[in-house]
């Protein structure tokens, strides 16, 4: 009976008695591709869409453990509909989805490094939704209406200069009055000037009452 192959790595499984005297050379081809499984490396240069190569008797490109994809793009690379997990280094240029074909897919941005999870069909993220009271660091200013906002960015949103929003402060500012021409509010440093009609009022309200007593 000849050798069958195991679903998801492609390693061979030899029937009792077969290959003789060459056993123990299968068996290192088997333990190499499970070193390949757990902790192999793969740069793989991209010119346009993408079918990871695989082969039950031999080396190839979807055993990898982790994989950098380099190139423009943007591309969408294949793997095998079979179960399996790989860290994938997006340093193209463009976006890199993965996929099987069918199911859902991952598509990770440039320069981005994340684990997925195939189940034979679908590819997922593998996250955490926990961070134990660790901050989140080096984060990019949001884009979309779900993004996650740094402090940067909060801070200089509710300071932010426009109609009918408090204007940004900083130092050049400290002791300056707040002040609206009626469309927009904007910090001035207060002169004499500005009180000429509050000057005027309060002096006719004197008179005023001066005559009155």
């Amino acid at each position: 009976m000849p050798s069958s192959w195991s679903s998801s790595l492609r390693f061979e499984l030899q029937f009792t008695g077969e290959n003789i005297n060459l056993w123990g050379d299968k068996l290192n081809a088997v333990l190499q591709h499970a070193d390949y499984a757990v902790a192999g490396w793969l740069a793989k240069p991209l010119t346009g869409d993408y079918t990871l190569t695989t082969a039950n008797a031999g080396d190839d490109e979807a055993r990898a453990a982790m994989i950098k994809f380099t190139g423009a793009g943007p591309f969408t690379v294949t793997i095998p509909s079979v179960s399996k997990r790989y860290d994938i280094w997006n340093a193209c240029t463009g976006a890199v989805t993965i996929t099987t074909g069918a199911g859902a897919t991952v598509t990770g941005q440039p320069g981005e490094v994340a684990a997925v999870i195939c189940n034979g069909a679908d590819v997922v993220r593998s996250q955490g939704t926990a961070f134990g009271g660790q901050r989140l660091t080096g984060v990019a200013d949001p884009v979309g209406a779900q993004d996650a906002a740094t402090k940067a960015y909060a801070d200089n949103l509710a300071f932010t200069a426009n109609a009918g929003i408090l204007p940004g402060q900083g130092p050049s500012t400290n002791g300056w009055a707040l002040f609206s021409n009626g469309s927009s509010a904007f910090w001035k440093q207060i002169v004499s000037t500005d009180f000429s009609d509050f000057n005027s009022k309060v002096l006719g309200v004197q008179v005023a009452l001066a005559v009155a007593l």
